[in-house]
């Protein structure tokens, strides 16, 4: 066994116990959020950042972003959400004669990482690997004659966000090897077991 995987597997023990005796401990809520700018853009974050690195989340044994700048790439997925369904806003707005004046978006996804550390539940059974749920949460500064229409701007950018539309629907996942050959397994959405995704309303829930 090499050096790294011993050190991860030590790294990982403690909290693999911890989740084992208290499955609450392992659920965890990433976040995300975003600011819509002028024009259809929607800002991520607080600072631009020319690189960023996924790493492991400290929930599964990584040192977090804090001390290693790593990102875990749950709240990559989540800030694609963010982005994705800011610029969509945006862009219904602008179609539909809507002015915004400013506003926010906010995700957060919620994650038992028992499922991505291999941690069976309770009842034995594997748990289910992916959020659990996922929520986008709306800020909008629009002039008062234009308040009526809101709920039909966010109904609009519900059904024309790709990465929101991707996540409620799940899509078929290849994985090849670098060379070409195709790898002998396909993962069907986030959950891969159809019988174990949730439905619609439970992965995405505007508030």
């Amino acid at each position: 066994m090499s050096d790294a995987s011993q050190a991860l597997r030590e790294k990982q023990k403690p909290l693999k116990d911890k989740y084992r005796s208290d499955p609450s401990s392992a659920l965890v809520t990433l976040s995300s959020s975003g600011t819509l700018d002028v024009g259809l853009s929607c800002s991520i974050g607080t600072a631009a950042q020319a690189k960023k690195v996924a790493g492991l989340h400290q929930a599964a044994g990584g040192a977090g972003f804090d001390a290693s700048g790593e990102l875990c790439s749950g709240d990559m997925l989540l800030e694609s959400l963010v982005a994705c369904f800011g610029v969509t806003v945006r862009a219904v707005a602008t179609s539909m004669g809507i002015p915004i004046n400013g506003g926010s978006i906010k995700c957060e996804g919620d994650l038992d990482f028992r499922g991505t550390m291999g941690i069976k539940g309770e009842d034995g059974q594997a748990v289910p690997v992916g959020f659990k749920s996922v929520r986008l949460i709306l800020n909008l500064d629009v002039p008062e004659e234009h308040k009526g229409s809101v709920d039909k701007l966010i109904s609009l950018s519900e059904r024309y966000c790709v990465v929101l539309q991707t996540i409620k629907q799940g899509v078929s996942v290849e994985t090849q090897l670098k060379n070409g050959e195709k790898s002998d397994r396909e993962t069907n959405g986030a959950s891969g077991d159809q019988e174990q995704k949730p439905k619609d309303d439970d992965v995405i829930k505007l508030q």
